[in-house]
């Protein structure tokens, strides 16, 4: 192999491992997730944000580099705009969530030992939260559409015109992406199954809050 087609797919690889942490895209899964903690559940809407994420790069690069089609500055300027707004509804979800959950703590009295134990009303309610089918996907899918442009901007520089290490460093890249984010839903979902019921729930309100302040900081940054 070309070493410097190595170099640029070692890069691909490392750029989408590192790519994946951001904050907006740990937050939205995190979001999505915090709902029900199951680590099934977890691993599973991080793989889904991965395959959304990656399937427009490569849809972004065929059109570049297929067929010469860049996606519109206006469009990629929306969809970071998109992303703003997401957190910020998914934070407000999330909080009205616990609304409907109406977390309240019971006691109850067995052989002269007190057991206090956290109670959950309406938790079919909260069930649908985050667990819309193919949500995660579509969410991965705008996080891909507002950053494909810095995705891009390294490989015309290193692929010397040859299409096929273009779509080389995307694959490397998506799947570095994915590998990474489910990295972190096998950490994230380990963690909330290990919470008991009292620190979880003030993990969610934290969770929440947090999607809220960052997604109004992406917010005003790309308006």
């Amino acid at each position: 192999m070309n070493p410097e087609i190595y170099s640029l797919l070692s890069l691909g690889f490392m750029l989408g491992l590192m790519h994946a942490l951001d904050a907006d895209h740990v937050m939205a899964v995190s979001v999505l997730s915090v709902g029900r903690p199951s680590l099934a559940r977890t691993l599973r809407f991080s793989a889904q944000w991965a395959v959304g994420h990656g399937g427009v790069l490569l849809c972004s690069g065929i059109m570049l580099f297929g067929l010469g089609l860049a996606i519109p500055e206006s469009l990629q300027r929306m969809a970071e705009i998109g992303v703003g707004v997401l957190l910020i509804v998914l934070g407000l979800w999330c909080f009205w969530g616990f609304r409907q959950r109406r977390l309240s703590l019971d006691q109850h009295r067995h052989d002269q030992v007190v057991h206090r134990h956290w109670h959950q009303a309406g938790d079919q309610t909260h069930r649908g939260h985050g667990s819309g089918g193919h949500a995660p996907v579509f969410v991965g899918m705008l996080h891909g559409l507002a950053g494909s442009a810095p995705a891009m901007a390294l490989i015309p520089a290193m692929a010397q015109g040859q299409m096929s290490a273009a779509f080389g460093y995307l694959a490397i890249f998506s799947f570095g992406v994915m590998l990474s984010m489910v990295a972190f839903g096998l950490g994230w979902g380990s963690l909330l199954q290990r919470l008991n019921e009292r620190v979880l729930d003030w993990s969610r309100r934290l969770v929440a809050a947090s999607s809220i302040i960052i997604g109004s900081y992406w917010l005003s940054q790309a308006v």
